[in-house]
């Protein structure tokens, strides 16, 4: 979906259009099913969590204050909610181990560790957030929305080696943030 029509659906959605939630529904399910499913392999799972960000989109309609594309957004929520699901999985693991003192042994370096990458996650993010406007845009069309530099140059209206300008730097800020915070 061009940048455009997710503009004008986005504004359709945000009014109580249904229709407008179809569309974006139609658009972005498929793609948001296939990239929670890099991350857990149980397609009815993935199914529930893309249907999840889609309907929270619709809830939360009235409030909504998206500053990247529509893609990148929902991209983002589906990640999100993936992690949250895997992590809440690991929590009922912990639970279930504690009778078994060698199981939970083993969880307890899981835990620290799926704790670990989520500080880690939580950093990562908030150093995006903190890229310049142009910057974070083209690097979460990239990370996010998989795009090539020709198709972001086109996206955005500027060169490709602008685009690979900015990827640099967005990844030279994001090393040194992060480095900063260990």
């Amino acid at each position: 979906m061009a940048e455009n029509e997710e503009k004008y659906w986005l504004e359709r959605l945000k009014e109580g259009d249904e229709a407008a939630l179809r569309k974006i529904f139609d658009a972005f399910y498929p793609d948001l099913v296939s990239r929670v499913l890099r991350i857990i392999p149980d397609p009815d799972t993935c199914q529930d969590i893309a249907q999840d960000v889609i309907v929270a989109l619709w809830n939360r309609r009235d409030s909504l204050d998206i500053h990247s594309s529509l893609g990148a957004y929902l991209n983002r929520a589906a990640l999100n909610r993936a992690l949250n699901y895997l992590k809440s999985r690991n929590r009922n693991v912990v639970d279930a181990s504690a009778e078994l003192p060698d199981a939970a042994d083993v969880v307890d370096i899981d835990a620290v560790s799926a704790e670990q990458k989520e500080e880690l996650e939580s950093r990562l993010n908030e150093a995006i957030e903190r890229l310049p406007e142009r910057c974070r845009a083209v690097f979460a069309l990239s990370r996010f929305e998989d795009l090539s530099h020709s198709e972001i140059s086109e996206r955005l209206g500027i060169s490709v080696k602008t685009i690979e300008n900015q990827i640099t730097k967005a990844m030279k800020l994001l090393r040194a943030s992060l480095r900063d915070t260990t």
